[in-house]
């Protein structure tokens, strides 16, 4: 594992605080209860880049240490501000909206039409809106079924009704070679920002994740897009799940919510040059990503690629509680006794200094040396936990450092993140790197979608039987896209002969009863494309409005749904409003 990337991981068992270990854990006794996940926060704008730049940066011989006991400053963490309370929990797309509105949707219809135009693309039909939310939203079902090959969705033996009857397949094709959200032609010469053609929609998802409740415990780290082409700013970072790829720097709160996100390209990163001289480029980044975080209400986590004795003072400085573990060389070398030595004294030794500054440094040896820093906590309040010694071929008990503790608890937001993203991944076999980061947002935007749609159920009390996981949440915003404002006849069938794959024709066994499907709710009432029809069948079928006892065969094209339609009952109106 790259040390950008470490996290304290001494053994398997030691990589995380589980339920196991949770049992022989000695409970926190600490005057300002620093860990605490049921208050959340509001993401205001209290500060800004141009306040870090009044800060002086401390030379490292002006740093001393001393082995003394860390003496913790004391503050008091604020809880004035509450989430918003609901009465109701939304639907999917009601959170994904927050994120893409429909301006964004119009404006990728828009470009996308000015390229077709600008490459002479004479049998393109210039795409809509609502097209635009179709074939994203085929893209998502696509993460979610995973069929090996994208033209399988419309063979007759794997047809999939909700994207066959929807677009055709190479229309589909047509759009995403054609996907663009900025023009081109009007993108400067003199610039710069190497992800100009894809930043509007990063700048939405920004924009929506300042507006979240701001978790207390919150952790930064990196990200990549897999992604194996020719691109120049295309990063390898050993120990990654998809190494190879376009990394991202993401602040995310202990439940993988996403709260900033920053685009790393390289020297053209937009990040102020004073602030990368005086913090390093990983101080640098984490002071971006916190900028407007208020004081006294936060607990930061990150690893030793962004840790620096500037970034802690200066976080100190403005009251935002930070610890992580350290590259040694930083820190003006600090007088801990050496690697070799700690073998001799056992598992679970820990050695404790403090600066002139007031910052600690702690190391703690499991079956290797770790050394963190942090500008609010130090050893503290001892826990335990178990190992498994492997002379002894049994589990032993030693002590952690809490500030180790409270980092294994609460840095793993980001790679929560990134393992919700990838279980329902959208993957696209392209070479165009823009398609890849457009599609991998709309993925972000789904996980966030569904954490806040989470939070709100549990505040709710919704049973978790009730609540929708994942995987149903994103076929269920899928569904909403594309029905949505859509007409109520699907396409018509390709002209032709068929295919060798349409050719084979399988007699079910069994013929499928006749049954009603009940189309979502934000679909039945968009009041697009309903129109009433008879259906040829013998006998006439219930009506499917609450209440109604009468039979009918009246049906709504859109829905699928039979209702009474008439004079004395109209079941049909009283459905869709």
């Amino acid at each position: 594992m790259d040390e950008a990337d470490e996290q304290i991981e001494i053994e398997p068992e030691a990589s995380q605080v589980n339920e196991q270990i949770n049992e022989n854990v000695v409970p926190l006794d600490l005057s300002f209860q620093p860990i605490q996940n049921t208050t959340s926060f509001t993401l205001g704008s209290y500060t800004s880049t141009k306040k870090w730049s009044r800060f002086i940066p401390i030379l490292k011989k002006n740093i001393f240490w001393k082995n003394v006991p860390f003496t913790p400053p004391i503050f008091t963490i604020q809880s004035d501000l509450n989430p918003p309370v609901l009465t109701n929990i939304l639907n999917p797309i009601d959170y994904f909206i927050k994120y893409f509105s429909n301006d964004d949707f119009e404006n990728m219809a828009k470009y996308t039409n000015i390229y077709a135009a600008q490459n002479n693309l004479k049998n393109f039909k210039n795409t809509s809106t609502h097209e635009m939310k179709t074939m994203i939203a085929i893209h998502m079902l696509f993460g979610v079924l995973k069929y090996p090959r994208v033209r399988m969705y419309w063979e007759k033996n794997f047809r999939v009704p909700l994207i066959a009857d929807n677009m055709t397949r190479n229309r589909l094709f047509e759009l995403r070679s054609c996907f663009h959200v900025v023009d081109n032609k009007a993108i400067p010469k003199e610039n710069s920002d190497k992800f100009v053609k894809i930043r509007p929609l990063y700048n939405s998802f920004i924009k929506r994740c300042a507006q979240l409740p701001v978790d207390q415990n919150l952790s930064v780290d990196e990200q990549i897009v897999p992604f194996k082409g020719n691109l120049s700013i295309k990063q390898y970072i050993k120990g990654k799940p998809s190494p190879w790829g376009i990394k991202n720097f993401l602040l995310c709160g202990q439940s993988g919510l996403v709260y900033n996100l920053l685009l790393y390209q390289g020297s053209s990163t937009q990040i102020d040059e004073n602030m990368q001289k005086n913090f390093g480029l990983g101080g640098a980044i984490v002071l971006k990503l916190v900028e407007n975080l208020k004081p006294n209400k936060h607990f930061l986590f990150f690893d030793n690629f962004f840790s620096s004795y500037n970034l802690f003072c200066c976080l100190s400085k403005y009251k935002i509680f930070a610890a992580g573990t350290i590259r040694i060389n930083r820190f003006n070398n600090p007088p801990f006794p050496k690697d070799k030595q700690l073998p001799k004294m056992g598992r679970g030794t820990s050695f404790e200094i403090c600066s002139n500054h007031n910052i600690a440094l702690v190391k703690w040896f499991d079956n290797k040396a770790v050394q963190l820093g942090s500008n609010f906590i130090s050893s503290g309040t001892p826990t335990i936990v178990q190992r498994f010694d492997r002379k002894k071929k049994s589990l032993v008990f030693i002590e952690c450092p809490e500030v180790v503790y409270l980092y294994n608890k609460s840095m793993g937001g980001v790679d929560k993140h990134d393992q919700l993203v990838s279980y329902y991944r959208t993957v696209i076999k392209s070479k165009k790197w823009t398609l890849r980061m457009l599609f991998h947002i709309f993925d972000m935007a789904v996980v966030n979608s569904w954490l806040e749609y989470k939070r709100d159920a549990i505040n709710l009390k919704i049973p978790t039987k009730e609540m929708m996981d994942l995987i149903h949440f994103k076929q269920h915003l899928a569904e909403s896209l594309i029905m949505i404002g859509s007409l109520s006849t699907p396409i018509s069938k390709r002209r032709g002969r068929p295919s060798s794959s349409d050719s084979i024709n399988i007699t079910p066994t069994r013929s499928p009863k006749n049954v009603d499907k009940r189309p979502l709710e934000e679909v039945r009432k968009d009041q697009y494309g309903h129109h009433p029809e008879y259906d040829d069948r013998k006998e006439a079928i219930r009506c499917k409005f609450e209440g109604c006892t009468g039979r009918t065969h009246v049906y709504c094209i859109k829905c699928g749904t039979h209702l009474c339609f008439t004079k004395k009952s109209n079941c049909f109106r009283k459905f869709h409003q």
